[in-house]
C-alpha cells in the first residue's frame, strides 16, 4: 500500500458499499481464444428443439441499467436454441451494467469472466431466460445454464483445457465465489452455473453483507485520528500484510489511513474473533469475505488479536497470497506467524503527547492522568459510554474473555484511603508514579533495563497478615484509574509437571491487553526458593521457578506479589523486583486510626477514651476491620444499633482467629451488661 501521508486532518469517510473504480492492478490478460463459429453445433446437426415464444423485452429487472444486457443476452441465446448461432448478437461495450464494468476494474477479471458471470445470473434476473436455457440445456428439469451451455454462450470450447480450467475450483471466479457449479455428481459440463444472490444483488447495486460476516463487520462510527496521533509505521505497499499490534497502538485507525491514502475508501474490518473460523468453515469464510471485499474494490483486514492461538493466520494469508488479495492480517505480539514472521510489521506504542491527543480529540474534558496509566485503550475504548473516564477502562477490562483464574475487581479505595507509615507511603506513591511515567522513562527516554525485561513493574508487599498488603494493592489500583486483577493461586498451582507453567502463561494472557494491576497474593507457593535437586522434580521445581521469574519480568504491567514472610522467597526473584515494601504491624497512633475510621458508619458507639482503649490492644489492622465487620452483624442479629458489647464481642472473636489466649477483658470493665 502507499505510505505517503496525505496532508494533516481526518478524511472525508466514504460509505462501506461505494462501488468507485479502485487503484488496482491491470486485469489478467485472458488467453487467446478460439472463434465463436468453430465452437457452435450447425443447425443440420442440432435436435429440434421447441424454441420459447420471443420475448420483447424482459420485465421486472430493478436496474433499467441491465434492460440492454438482458435483451442482447436473451436474443442470443434464442439463436443458439433454435439454431442460429451465427445471428446471434454479441454484448457491446455500451451494453454492459455499471456494476459488472466497476467489478472488472476492482478484480483481475477479463472479458470473457465478464460474460460467463452475466450469462449464469440472468436466471436470477428474468425468469423467462428458464425456458431458454431448458432448451439449450436439454433438460427440462435444469433452471439455470449448465457448463456446456455458458461456454457455448460465450464463445469457449468445451475441449479447451484453458477454457475448461475458468470453472475449475481453482479459478478466481470460484474462489472467490462469484459463481457455483454442481451437483458435483454430474460431469463438468453438465453441472449448473449459479450466482450466489449476494453477487446478484451487488450487480444490481444493493450489496449487503452476507449474513455468515455481518455480526463480524466493524463499521466505522468515527474518523480515523489523524497521523501526527499515531505512531510512525511503514505499512508495506505489497499486500497480503501482518501487522503486529498490542491493545492501545490503533492499529485499525492507521489501516484506515492507508485505505484512505490509497483507494479512498474505507477497508472492510472484521473481527476474527466472532467469524466462523472453525477448520471446516475456515476456508468458505475466507472466500466469502475475500469476494465481498473485491466487490467493494477494497482492502480486506483481519483483526486475530483476540481470536484463539489454535486459529490458523499463517493459512489465511497462505490464502489470500494465492488469490492476490489485498489482506492485512492484525495479530498479536505473540501469535506464531512461521515463514511470515520476518515479515510482520510491529506497530510502536505512541508517545505519552500522543495518547493525550486521543483523549483531547475523543472525550474532550477528560481526566489526561488515564493518557498515562491505561496505555492499552483503544481509541473505541475511549469513545465508550461511561459517567467517568475510569468507568470506561473498567468497562474495557470487564469485558475481555478471561478464566476463572483471575477475577477482576473494580477498586473501591486508593491511597489516601490507607493507613500505614509514611515511609510506606512513600513507597507506595513512588511506585504508582512508576507505573505513570514509564511511557516517558522507557519508551522516550529509551531507559530500558534490558535482559528480556518488558515495560512492567513489579513488587513485592512483604508483611504479617492483617498489615494491609492487599488493601494497598487495590489502593493503587484505585489511584491509577484500573482494575485489580487477583490471580486464584489455588488454580494455577499443579502437582503434575508443567501444568503450573500453562496455567500462569494463561493467567499473563489473559490480562496482557489490559490496564491494571495483577495481584499474586500470598505468593510463596509461587514464587518459593529454590531447592537443592535431590530428584527429577526438584529439578524440574527449579526450572519452573526460573521460568516463572522470566514471565513475571516480561509483563507489560504492574504485578503485586504478597507474602507474610519474606525470607520465604528466592533472592534470585528478590533482586529482580522494581520495589520491596515491607509492612509493618500499625503502632498506636495507626490503630487509632484504623479504628476511628472503621467505626466511621457508626459514630457514637464508643467515646473517644474508649477508642485510646481499643488502640492499645496489639492487632493489626485487618483484624480491627474484621472485629467491627463481626459486631455489625452481631447489632443486625438483635436488630439493634451497634453497642459497645457487640464491639467487645466481634474483638474477642478476633482474638480467639489470631490463636491468642487470655484477652485482657479487665480493661473492658463495663462493656457488658450488669
Amino acid at each position: 500500500m502507499p505510505t505517503k501521508r496525505p496532508a494533516a486532518g481526518k478524511p472525508a469517510r466514504p460509505s462501506a458499499t461505494k462501488k468507485a473504480p479502485a487503484k488496482k492492478s491491470a486485469p489478467r490478460k485472458a488467453p487467446a481464444r478460439k472463434p465463436a463459429a468453430a465452437v457452435v453445433t450447425p443447425a443440420s446437426a442440432a435436435p429440434a428443439v421447441e424454441a420459447p415464444a420471443p420475448v420483447a423485452a424482459p420485465a421486472a429487472i430493478p436496474d433499467p441499467g441491465w434492460l440492454p444486457a438482458l435483451e442482447v443476452l436473451y436474443a442470443r441465446a434464442r439463436a443458439f436454441a433454435e439454431g442460429r448461432a451465427h445471428e446471434a448478437p454479441r454484448l457491446g461495450v455500451d451494453d454492459v451494467p455499471g456494476p459488472v464494468r466497476e467489478l472488472q476494474e476492482a478484480l483481475p477479471l477479463d472479458d470473457i469472466d465478464l460474460s460467463i458471470l452475466m450469462i449464469a445470473a440472468t436466471p436470477a434476473l428474468e425468469v423467462a431466460f428458464e425456458e431458454v436455457f431448458a432448451a439449450l440445456n436439454r433438460e427440462p428439469d435444469a433452471v439455470g445454464p449448465t457448463v456446456d451451455t455458458v461456454m457455448q454462450l460465450a464463445g469457449l470450447d468445451p475441449l479447451d483445457g484453458a477454457d475448461r480450467s475458468r470453472f475449475a475450483d481453482t479459478s478466481i471466479m470460484r474462489v472467490l465465489n462469484l459463481i457455483e457449479t454442481g451437483p458435483t455428481t454430474r460431469g463438468l459440463l453438465r453441472q449448473v452455473v449459479k450466482v450466489p444472490e449476494q453477487v446478484v444483488r451487488y450487480l444490481l447495486d444493493d450489496w449487503r453483507p452476507e449474513p455468515t460476516t455481518v455480526r463480524a463487520l466493524r463499521v466505522p462510527e468515527r474518523d480515523p485520528l489523524p497521523w501526527e496521533l499515531l505512531p510512525e509505521v511503514e505499512i508495506p505497499d505489497a499486500l497480503p500484510a501482518v501487522l503486529r499490534a498490542r491493545a492501545g497502538t490503533a492499529a485499525l485507525d492507521h489501516v484506515r489511513l492507508e485505505t484512505f491514502a490509497a483507494l479512498d475508501r474505507e477497508p472492510m474490518i472484521f473481527d476474527a474473533s466472532i467469524l466462523d473460523l472453525g477448520k471446516d468453515a475456515h476456508e468458505t469464510t475466507l472466500r466469502v469475505c475475500a469476494r465481498d471485499a473485491s466487490m467493494l474494490g477494497t482492502v480486506l483486514v483481519f483483526d486475530y488479536r483476540t481470536t484463539s492461538p489454535d486459529v490458523s493466520v499463517v493459512d489465511a494469508l497462505s490464502f489470500f497470497t494465492h488469490i492476490g488479495a489485498p489482506f492485512i492480517a492484525i495479530v498479536d505480539t505473540r501469535r506464531h506467524l512461521g515463514p511470515w514472521e520476518k515479515a510482520a510489521v510491529t506497530i510502536p506504542l505512541p508517545t505519552l503527547a500522543q495518547r493525550e491527543g486521543w483523549w483531547q480529540t475523543l472525550a474532550p474534558g477528560s481526566d489526561l492522568e488515564l493518557a498515562s496509566t491505561a496505555t492499552h485503550l483503544e481509541p473505541e475504548d475511549i469513545l465508550q459510554a461511561g459517567a467517568t473516564p475510569q468507568q470506561r477502562v473498567l468497562a474495557r477490562a470487564s469485558g475481555s474473555v478471561r478464566r476463572s483464574r483471575v477475577q477482576t475487581i473494580a477498586p473501591e479505595v486508593s491511597l489516601q484511603d490507607v493507613i500505614v507509615g509514611d515511609r510506606i507511603r512513600e513507597q507506595l506513591t513512588a511506585l504508582a508514579d512508576r507505573v505513570r511515567y514509564r511511557t516517558v522513562v522507557i519508551d522516550e527516554w529509551r531507559m530500558r533495563p534490558g535482559g528480556g525485561r518488558g515495560r512492567g513493574v513489579t513488587a513485592l508487599f512483604a508483611g504479617a497478615s492483617g498489615t494491609g498488603k492487599s488493601m494497598s494493592a487495590e489502593a493503587l489500583a484505585g489511584e491509577l484509574g484500573v482494575p485489580l486483577f487477583k490471580v486464584d493461586l489455588a488454580s494455577v498451582v499443579d502437582k503434575y509437571i508443567g501444568e503450573t507453567e500453562k496455567n500462569l502463561e494463561e493467567v499473563f494472557r489473559s490480562v496482557e491487553n489490559d490496564d491494571g494491576v495483577l495481584l499474586f497474593d500470598e505468593a510463596d507457593a509461587l514464587f518459593g526458593k529454590r531447592s537443592d535437586v535431590s530428584d527429577a522434580r526438584d529439578r524440574y521445581a527449579n526450572i519452573e521457578v526460573a521460568y516463572l521469574l522470566q514471565r513475571i519480568e516480561q509483563f507489560d504491567g504492574l504485578a503485586i506479589l504478597t507474602t507474610n514472610l519474606r525470607a520465604n522467597l528466592d533472592e534470585a526473584f528478590q533482586r529482580r523486583l522494581d520495589a520491596i515494601v515491607d509492612f509493618e504491624e500499625p503502632d498506636a497512633d495507626a490503630r487509632l486510626t484504623i479504628w476511628a475510621k472503621a467505626l466511621g458508619p457508626f459514630e457514637g458507639t464508643v467515646a473517644k477514651a474508649d477508642l485510646k482503649k481499643l488502640a492499645g490492644l496489639d492487632i493489626t489492622g485487618g483484624s480491627i476491620r474484621s472485629a467491627v465487620v463481626s459486631a455489625a452483624y452481631y447489632a443486625a442479629a438483635d436488630h439493634a444499633s451497634m453497642t459497645r458489647e457487640h464491639l467487645l464481642r466481634g474483638l474477642q472473636e478476633e482474638w480467639r482467629k489470631a490463636g491468642r489466649l487470655n484477652f485482657p477483658i479487665g480493661d473492658f470493665d463495663g462493656w457488658r451488661p450488669s
